[in-house]
């Protein structure tokens, strides 16, 4: 039986955004995400400020 384990991150963010700061921060939850990549976590939903990852138990 394939067992999963949760991870849930919350990023911060300002409402207004220019261009560069859009940038700035798809930047920042790009190297994020493929750092958690890089440790067996997908990403499984994005909702409210919150990521929800999951991965299988070894």
């Amino acid at each position: 039986m394939r067992r999963w384990e949760y991870k849930v991150f919350t990023v911060a963010t300002s409402a207004a955004f220019t261009t560069k700061q859009y940038e700035k921060t798809a930047e920042e939850y790009e190297a994020h995400l493929n750092e958690l990549g890089s440790e067996g976590w997908e990403l499984v939903q994005r909702a409210d400020g919150f990521f929800f990852m999951k991965r299988e138990q070894s």
